[in-house]
């Protein structure tokens, strides 16, 4: 079979072509097996590839800080635990929340835009609760309910401590100062971003004896992204996590501890023949002028200069001199 086509075969090609007997469309099957997907190259969504480890230490210094902070306020034991980092679209995390729920916007400067910080409902009527002497496990009615007077402002006083500590954890990586703006109680109020904005949300669970619940801190993404090498870094954690209880401990220790202190009269070089021939009664010739200090060693290292004396009936060494180390 010849592979070139005649002439009249090509002539009747084109006749059914201009007739439309001739389908010249795409095949939309064709397309879909193609695996050919469309982008929309404006789409604000980001990507964040690898894990921040720097800013789960911040955290967890967070956690930490907070358990005191809401102890104190509670007047008992708060467990305050980190339990995780998600990158969401802000508009997600937003019908995530129910209503009424408590948010409270604020500002990490010089970071730009507001961060959103939320406390779970439940937690919120435990707290006001157990202030007052109740147990916290009392139901409160959440739904179709704003929050009261009372409620409100035990809640800023959370917020205000959780803030304090927020800055605190984050002043070894990068300093920040927070700033309370505002609440809001439903959170189509509480836009920070638009809704297809990336945002960093971390989950805290807070326990108190029978209950417990949620706090969250939603951080925009455009707002750290100029930090994002540093959060990526390797922190040196024991730059932040100082353990002062262990520090205050080991600096009683090594002021406590004993040390030989030695005031040196001279010094002088002899032979073996000289000292074989030592007797009680000789008199050694030392290196020193007798108008010299004398040398004052801590542990063998040469650290003070003095001159000898006697003081309350005992021997003594008046100090004159620091002997500076150096280099």
């Amino acid at each position: 079979m010849s592979e070139v086509l005649s002439q009249g075969e090509v002539d009747a090609l084109l006749r059914g072509v201009g007739d439309g007997e001739i389908d010249t469309e795409t095949d939309e099957a064709a397309e879909e097996v193609s695996g050919i997907v469309s982008y929309d190259l404006t789409s604000q969504e980001k990507i964040i590839r690898g894990r921040l480890p720097t800013l789960d230490i911040i955290n967890q210094m967070f956690s930490r800080l907070f358990r005191n902070t809401f102890s104190a306020l509670m007047r008992k034991p708060v467990d305050v635990r980190t339990i995780s980092t998600d990158t969401i679209k802000f508009g997600d995390f937003l019908r995530s929340l129910p209503v009424p729920s408590s948010l409270h916007i604020f500002r990490m400067e010089p970071l730009r835009g507001h961060g959103l910080m939320v406390v779970e409902s439940k937690l919120v009527f435990a707290v006001v609760d157990t202030f007052f002497g109740g147990t916290g496990t009392k139901e409160a009615k959440v739904t179709g309910r704003d929050f009261s007077s009372i409620e409100t402002r035990m809640t800023k006083s959370v917020i205000t401590g959780a803030l304090e500590d927020l800055e605190k954890a984050w002043l070894p990586v990068h300093e920040v100062t927070t700033n309370f703006v505002r609440s809001e109680i439903n959170p189509q109020f509480a836009a920070i971003v638009p809704p297809t904005d990336i945002v960093m949300v971390m989950l805290f669970e807070i326990e108190m004896e029978n209950i417990s619940g949620t706090l969250t801190i939603c951080l925009p993404y455009s707002a750290i992204e100029p930090i994002i090498p540093k959060l990526k870094a390797q922190f040196q954690s024991e730059e932040m996590e100082i353990d002062h209880d262990w520090v205050d401990s080991l600096r009683s220790e090594l002021l406590s501890t004993e040390v030989e202190l030695v005031a040196e009269l001279g010094a002088t070089t002899i032979t073996p023949e000289e000292l074989m021939s030592f007797k009680v009664g000789d008199t050694l010739m030392l290196g020193n002028d007798v108008s010299d200090p004398l040398t004052i060693k801590v542990e063998h290292n040469p650290k003070f200069k003095g001159f000898p004396g006697n003081s309350r009936g005992n021997k003594a060494i008046q100090l004159t001199e620091v002997i500076k180390k150096e280099g």
